[in-house]
């Protein structure tokens, strides 16, 4: 059963209790997925998109990162000389709020949450293949 949320915020209540279980919604097909709890990962939806946490300030590293996991390095040099739409890119930048619903439903998170600087705002981009 899904409740109402905001963005890509949403809330699923969990078939085994009544404990609502945060998750993120795909902006490309709309799948529900769990919040990334690993800041140095890059996550995969089914649809193909793939996302990543990062710093606001280092949004181009974060595209830069996924970018490697959907095309190979030949794939890359081609796509950065020719002028063509390979992809579609979302920066949601409300991220920081979606973590601390997260932090407040599950305290052993906020040990890995910790070592990145509290005061940099944090984003959540997605980035789906065209070609």
């Amino acid at each position: 059963m899904w409740e109402g949320g905001s963005g890509s915020v949403a809330m699923k209540k969990s078939s085994f209790s009544s404990v609502p279980v945060h998750i993120i919604v795909c902006p490309f097909c709309e799948a529900g997925l769990p919040i990334p709890d690993d800041f140095d990962a890059i996550y995969k939806c089914e649809c193909g998109a793939c996302y990543k946490v990062c710093s606001t300030e280092m949004i181009e590293r974060g595209v830069y990162d996924i970018a490697g996991e959907l095309w190979t390095d030949d794939e890359l040099d081609f796509i950065q000389r020719v002028p063509l739409d390979v992809c579609n890119i979302v920066v949601e930048k409300d991220f920081d709020r979606l973590l601390d619903i997260r932090q407040a439903s599950d305290a052993a998170l906020l040990e890995r949450f910790c070592k990145y600087d509290t005061r940099d705002q944090l984003s959540l981009v997605w980035i789906k293949r065209l070609i």
